[in-house]
């Protein structure tokens, strides 16, 4: 029997490879000639333009992942069905659980593979394609990335700061307003400062401090000139580039998270994004659990009725995610049943149908 597993597991990435590639090519083929105006318009090198698509193929790797495993599995199975295998293997005493089982370790296998890709080369290529694109395809010349006005920023030890003007040359910022947020999200001090100037450690200038006890009452300071040793941040630090959270791998966005909760900020998008993270790569054995018992019953016509089966499977399962994902980041569902209601009623589905194929 160990060539007969051999011989699946071979079979069937003799087709997942090729299938993968195949739906990566038409991605970037429509992308390509959906922006292939807008290129031309821009004189982008075709050069840029193959090096934006490189950076671009990681996500649709990671997209197209789950569809290119079912079609593998219609193929497999379908063939085999087909040319009467499957029968001949029961008859000599195989149970089909046992091709199951095989083809269930490799979806596990490829759901690891899945995260660790989006969590490496996935997000390194988030970055990439965002700063070609900005560089090579927009053409947008980079700012001198020197001031920055009207903004907030989170730093280390739960400080949270507004500042109205930054001037990183002179190390200097304008119109500063500072909170310091306690574990519980209450404010314990806030600082308002006309200015400020770092000097190795940030002193304030024209100062007015509140410190803000367990009962609420506050004790109000001022200060015509307030030195802060314990704020962590430079001048250069606020003009970094807020990463999207698309950037971010699963523990930068579980930093932010927290980081942002105790600012008393909504976190529902980011939640959201944290648990797609891990609920997405699931995917690919959920829609195994419904994809082999079809893939063994349907005879005439099974690889095409499959293979249609397969893409709406996956365009209804996509669609129902997109749209869970959409209420959990507008706040309407809690973020983890937004994200895992759906696998978890297409589990059940595919359990059903798992339980009633013929052995």
């Amino acid at each position: 029997m160990k060539v007969v597993y051999k011989y699946v597991i071979k079979d069937f990435f003799k087709y997942f490879v090729p299938c993968l590639g195949v739906l990566v090519f038409i991605y970037i083929i429509i992308n390509l000639f959906d922006n292939l105006g807008k290129y031309l318009a821009k004189n982008v090198l075709v050069v840029d333009i193959f090096l934006h698509y490189v950076y671009l193929m990681p996500s649709y790797i990671i997209l197209l992942i789950p569809i290119a495993t079912i079609m593998a599995v219609f193929f497999v199975f379908g063939t085999m069905t087909k040319h009467r295998e499957l029968l001949a293997l029961k008859t000599s005493g195989l149970n089909v659980n046992r091709l199951f089982s095989i083809i269930f370790i490799i979806g596990a296998c490829l759901v690891v593979f899945t995260f660790v890709f989006q969590e490496t080369v996935g997000v390194w290529a988030q970055t990439q394609t965002y700063e070609h694109q900005e560089a090579k395809i927009d053409k947008r010349p980079r700012r001198p990335e020197t001031r920055r006005s009207n903004f907030f920023y989170h730093g280390e030890d739960n400080w949270v700061y507004h500042v109205r003007r930054l001037d990183a040359v002179r190390n200097k910022m304008d119109g500063v307003t500072l909170w310091q947020i306690s574990h519980d999200n209450k404010i314990q001090r806030r600082l308002d400062a006309n200015y400020g100037l770092y000097d190795s450690i940030w002193t304030f200038h024209s100062v007015t401090e509140r410190e803000f006890d367990v009962f609420g009452n506050e004790t109000v300071m001022t200060y015509s000139e307030r030195a802060m040793p314990a704020l962590r941040e430079k001048p250069q630090d606020f003009l970094k580039r807020m990463k999207p959270l698309g950037e971010m791998n699963v523990l930068e966005i579980d930093r932010f998270v927290k980081k942002k909760r105790r600012a008393g900020e909504n976190v529902a998008e980011e939640e959201v994004e944290l648990n797609y993270r891990f609920s997405y790569p699931i995917i690919t054995l959920i829609l195994l659990l419904i994809t082999l018992p079809l893939s063994v019953v349907l005879r005439k016509g099974g690889i095409a009725i499959g293979l249609g089966l397969s893409v709406a499977m996956a365009f209804v399962y996509w669609g129902l995610i997109q749209s869970f994902r959409a209420y959990g980041v507008a706040g309407v569902m809690n973020p983890l049943v937004a994200l895992w209601f759906p696998n978890v009623l297409f589990a059940v589905v595919g359990i059903v149908l798992m339980l009633k194929v013929p052995r």
